[in-house]
Parts: structure tokens; sequence; C-alpha cells
């Protein structure tokens, strides 16, 4: 005959078990993330010009936490766009000037002589937002937090670098007016290779 000693364990076993399901379950959820960082492309490595450029969304302004995959709610699963993207080009290049573009996107990247990031920075993209198409322009906040490392490749004439800059401010591009979105900042993020600097960079 059990003993009343055995009665909590067997409440106990299955409330473990139940809670491990529940841990395996969640687990993936937790640890999934549509926006991961894509890879830096190491300086001096590419053929030609190259470059990425990604927008990391915080994880409450995507669908349902992003515990799904985005594209299951018609938004985009990688936001950003590269040197192959329809319509890339490349503008002012230079130790304190970035500029990138590709259809939809424009990107305007400056620092300061002390390597600050200055309110000049900008990008532009088109966004899925309250099921609408929207052209957004998302900025740096005031101070701006973010930084543009580049290098100059010897002997070539080239920039390569990387950077990381939270965009706080994300605000209708046509209209100017706020968005109220995402809950915390984008993080603009990318790096580049073989850029051919400015004459002015360059001295010439």
């Amino acid at each position: 005959m059990p003993s009343l000693n055995d009665k909590p364990s067997r409440i106990l076993l299955p409330l473990a078990l139940l809670a491990g399901f529940a841990a395996l379950v969640c687990l993936p959820l937790v640890v999934y993330r549509p926006d991961r960082p894509v890879p830096t492309i190491v300086p001096g490595s590419s053929s030609g010009p190259a470059f990425v450029v990604q927008i990391i969304r915080p994880r409450f302004g995507l669908p349902l936490g992003g515990i799904l995959p985005p594209q299951l709610f018609g938004h985009e699963a990688h936001l950003g766009f590269e040197s192959t993207s329809p319509g890339a080009s490349i503008g002012s290049v230079g130790p304190e000037r970035l500029e990138l573009r590709a259809d939809d996107w424009e990107l305007v990247l400056v620092v300061d002589a002390e390597g600050r990031v200055t309110p000049e920075t900008q990008v532009v993209f088109e966004l899925l937002f309250e099921e609408q198409p929207r052209k957004v322009r998302g900025r740096p906040g005031d101070p701006a937090v973010g930084a543009l490392s580049t290098t100059v490749l010897a002997g070539s004439g080239e920039l390569a670098g990387s950077f990381d800059v939270e965009l706080a401010r994300c605000e209708d591009a046509d209209t100017g007016e706020p968005l109220g979105w995402p809950p915390r900042p984008l993080v603009l993020h990318g790096s580049f290779d073989r850029l051919p600097l400015d004459a002015a960079a360059t001295g010439r």
C-alpha cells in the first residue's frame, strides 16, 4: 500500500514533465530571431565594390513579438539591401560620409571629425506599416548613438569599413509625421569593402 509520502512525488512528477515539455516548445520561439546581423565583410576580401546594409528591428517591433517568421504576416524576413540588389549604386564615399542606394532604399551616414554620428544621418526605405506600404525615414536620436569605422585600403584609393547606428526616430518620409514605431530603436547595421573614395577624400 503506497504511503502518504508518495503522494507529493506522484503530483510533482507530471508537473516536472509538463514544465520540461513547455520549455522544449518555447525554447525555439525564444531563441528564434529573424533579424540576426549579417556577417561583416572582411576589408580587402572583395574583388570589387561590395556592401551590405541591414535594418535590425527590435523584437517588439515585429508581429507577435517576432516569435513567428514575419513573412507569415506579409513583412520582409530580412530588411535591407546590398551591392547586388536591384538599382544598387554608390554615392559619396569618404571617412566621414557614406551614401548608398538601391531600389526603394537610400542611406546617408555622416560623422563629424570626432567620429560622432550627425543629425544628417538617415535611411529611407519601404515598409509594410499598419497593413499599408509606407516610405519610412529613420534618423538617430539626440544624442545620436552609433559609429562608423573605416579603413583606407593601402595603395588602392578604396575604403572599407562597418557601421552600427541606433535609429531612434521613424517618420513618414513623405509627410514627416512621426510613426510612433518601433517601441525601441531600430539598428542600422552594415559593412562595405573596396568603395572608391571621392576625389576630395583622396586629396586629388
